[in-house]
């Protein structure tokens, strides 16, 4: 669930120790089953007790409980699963010792109260934390598929200058040769009038430089035709990098909203 729509509630209950049985409290954990609830308290009281130890019940020995007592106390839980509501319970007794519970039974109240409170944003920040791993590898993606569309964009753009100066230079060879095919047509034209050896030579030096002119035009037309190729693969790749950036960021979008909910949800429980 994103939001917190639960109460909790501290039921009094009992609590078999062997062959005594105590005076204890019901509390919920939601969303969650009897397993997780026992595991969620165990965990929670290694942090506050010398000793947790025992099954059925379960016990935390040397336990910090400041609402029911200025020195450790005894706690027993036991737990149960509600599969039908997909919750787990804990009965929790607070002792002095194995046969004895803590006189103060408001206190105890207030106390379980106080753990289920914990707990219950334990299970949550169990939830944020799943999501906080998730949200992490999809901003990772998102940071990576925006780099690969910078990438990209840039190897487009050293493409294009290089088709620009391609197309640049097999203008300039064209226009050369155009310039080459006028003075050949005029020296033809002269030496078919002149038979002169001198305006020979001068054709034959003009045909043979618009010779180098053609072998540079079809170079050029290659390097042109090469650069176009590189274009068309960097525009070809543009549409997916662009995809796959913008799929990657849904992800993250998506994955920061239902962080924030349950974030607001931990928030909420009291």
């Amino acid at each position: 669930m994103l939001s917190w729509n639960n109460t909790i509630t501290v039921v009094p209950d009992t609590l078999v120790n062997g062959t005594h049985k105590l005076s204890a409290y019901s509390i919920t954990v939601f969303e969650s089953d009897g397993g997780e609830a026992l595991d969620l308290w165990k965990a929670l009281m290694k942090t506050r007790s010398r000793e947790v130890t025992g099954s059925k019940p379960t016990k935390a020995i040397g336990a910090v409980m400041d609402q029911v007592s200025d020195v450790p106390v005894l706690v027993l839980a036991e737990s149960s699963t509600d599969k039908k509501a997909g919750i787990g319970r804990l009965k929790l007794a607070f002792a002095e010792n194995d046969s004895t519970p803590v006189a103060q039974a408001e206190s105890a109240r207030a106390q379980a109260h106080a753990l289920a409170v914990e707990l219950n944003k334990a299970k949550v920040q169990g939830q944020i934390d799943v999501y906080a791993k998730l949200l992490e590898k999809a901003s990772d993606k998102a940071e990576s598929a925006k780099a690969d569309v910078a990438k990209n964009d840039k190897a487009l753009a050293k493409a294009n200058s290089s088709l620009a100066k391609a197309k640049k230079e097999v203008s300039k060879i064209q226009a050369d040769n155009a310039k080459l095919h006028g003075e050949i047509t005029g020296l033809e034209k002269k030496f078919a009038v002149t038979n002169n050896p001198k305006d020979l030579q001068k054709l034959t030096k003009a045909r043979s430089k618009l010779a180098k002119g053609e072998s540079s035009l079809a170079k050029a037309m290659k390097n042109e035709s090469k650069a176009q190729d590189t274009v068309n693969k960097y525009q070809g790749k543009a549409p997916d990098r662009a995809q796959a950036h913008a799929e990657h960021l849904g992800t993250k979008q998506e994955l920061e909203a239902i962080k924030a909910k349950l974030e607001r949800k931990l928030e909420a429980i009291r």
